[in-house]
């Protein structure tokens, strides 16, 4: 508005004066909105990004299958952060409260093809939080210091371990990684050629900065929001807000959380970002083929149904018959009337399941956060949205004549 007036004397018009109904008028007529500045391409090297694309790149394209190239890139998650926005009625004011900053360093990396993403590594100031007693196996890999930074030491042991790996199975891949000072290469990697990008153009041919962490914060978030309405919807005496929610959540919740995002990145995300970073070189190199179609099917497809039945399956089945009948008589006797299961029982339900999977050392949770998400849809579609009529009462009246 100060530039408007300045113009405005300029041009002689003595008369004005900007207002902000003026400014919102002309940015709606010139179809300009306010956006915030995301992530450092302003200050990237232009011409270094094009010179490594031209010179470097194709030579690894040429030495490596896609399936072998792999980017490596850390990224910072408010774990317990939920947006600072929503929705209101317009003479509402809404009241905030303080955002929480309690953050974790997490470490991502996935290969060309999309069809391998590593374990996620989990960086946290607590070596042993309270929440991680009785757990054997936690759903990502998980270590600690004391800012939660990615430091030369634990950047040198995830490498040891991914060279084990390799080792392994006989597979030298290339890791693509910017040239960050805790990003020291170990004195001897047998199955790890390690690629630094140049300085200043991560976020211009970095796969990891084209959109696929952000795909997985966005996941992430709406893991958290699905979780806390869960909660909220499940309480009966205590109306507790989303923030006091989101404050008793814990460090290995949100480890499942995302661990559930990251496998919610697809493949197809993964191969549109390297694609946006110029590591493919005409558009239809991600197309999907026969083969890889076929390998996608699942394996359970060719299982048998039925078959002929063995003595002792006729004689279980002629038991469990008469035990059947045995009970029903007990039923119809003494009927027990069970309470009927709410959304609120069903998520303490899963709670106590995940604390089984934890203890006794489950090696993947998938099939659990799939029955979550089946909880999940089952009550969103069982949530019918109230109209306005609904808050109304009809009137009974009387005609007079």
């Amino acid at each position: 508005m100060e530039k408007a007036g300045q113009l405005a004397g300029c041009l002689g018009l003595n008369d004005f004066k900007a207002t902000v109904g003026w400014l919102e008028r002309w940015k709606r007529r010139n179809n300009i909105t306010f956006k915030k500045q995301h992530g450092e391409r302003q200050d990237a090297d232009d011409s270094g990004a094009e010179n490594w694309v031209v010179s470097v790149l194709p030579s690894i394209l040429n030495e490596y299958a896609p399936r072998d190239i792999f980017n490596a890139d850390e990224t910072g998650l408010y774990w317990r952060a939920i947006p600072d926005g929503t929705l209101a009625f317009k003479q509402a004011t809404p009241t905030g409260s303080k955002a929480s900053k309690e953050r974790l360093t997490i470490l991502l990396c996935c290969n060309m093809d999309g069809g391998e993403k590593l374990e996620p590594l989990v960086i946290g100031k607590s070596k042993q939080p309270r929440c991680f007693k009785n757990v054997k196996r936690l759903p990502v890999s998980y270590r600690a210091n004391a800012n939660s930074w990615m430091t030369g030491d634990l950047w040198k042991q995830w490498l040891k371990d991914l060279n084990t790996r390799m080792r392994a199975q006989k597979r030298p891949i290339l890791l693509l990684c910017d040239n960050s000072a805790a990003h020291n290469a170990p004195a001897r990697l047998s199955h790890v050629k390690l690629v630094f990008l140049p300085p200043n153009t991560t976020s211009l041919i970095q796969p990891l900065d084209q959109g696929i962490i952000a795909n997985f914060k966005a996941h992430y978030r709406a893991l958290l929001l699905r979780c806390l309405m869960g909660l909220m919807d499940g309480q009966t005496d205590d109306n507790k807000r989303a923030i006091e929610l989101a404050c008793s959540l814990s460090l290995l919740d949100s480890l499942h959380l995302q661990k559930e995002a990251w496998n919610r990145v697809t493949q197809a995300t993964i191969i549109k970002c390297y694609r946006r970073a110029r590591f493919f070189k005409d558009a239809g190199r991600d197309q999907t083929d026969a083969a890889s179609v076929v390998a996608d099917i699942p394996a359970d497809c060719s299982i048998q149904t039925a078959g002929d039945s063995t003595d002792v399956e006729l004689c279980a089945c002629k038991q469990a018959t008469a035990t059947d009948e045995a009970s029903d008589q007990m039923s119809s006797e003494a009927l027990i009337q069970q309470p009927p299961a709410t959304f609120a029982t069903a998520l303490e339900g899963l709670s106590t399941i995940r604390a089984y999977l934890e203890n006794t050392g489950c090696q993947s949770y998938e099939r659990f956060y799939r029955l979550a998400d089946l909880i999940y849809e089952t009550q969103r579609h069982r949530s019918v949205q109230r109209t306005i009529t609904d808050y109304f009462k009809k009137a009974k009246y009387q005609r007079l004549y």
